[in-house]
């Protein structure tokens, strides 16, 4: 796991011991659920969502937007309360804690 900041990790989305520590961390205390497949995901008071499933692929959800998609890397920047998907060609996915 490399540090892209004070308060920001990369991690590799595959990880799924950082996965888990990282989403933890992001929702909170309690705030982290395993589904049967492996999947965890991170309820922010039933109006948004982040999925990550154990090939790394990420789902997420709010009102006026979703994604699903592959990252290479995410960045869990937890001072600025955004997780961001770095994609493949340099596109970059940005989700704000709500």
């Amino acid at each position: 796991m490399g540090t892209n900041g004070a308060d920001s990790d990369r991690i590799d989305p595959t990880d799924r011991a950082a996965v888990r520590a990282q989403l933890e961390r992001f929702a909170g205390t309690g705030g982290v659920t395993e589904a049967d497949d492996g999947t965890l995901r991170a309820d922010f008071g039933g109006r948004a969502h982040v999925a990550i499933a154990p090939d790394g692929s990420l789902d997420t959800g709010m009102a006026l937007h979703a994604f699903d998609g592959q990252p290479e890397v995410l960045v869990f920047d937890h001072g600025n309360g955004e997780l961001r998907a770095e994609l493949d060609g340099g596109t970059t996915y940005v989700f704000r804690r709500p």
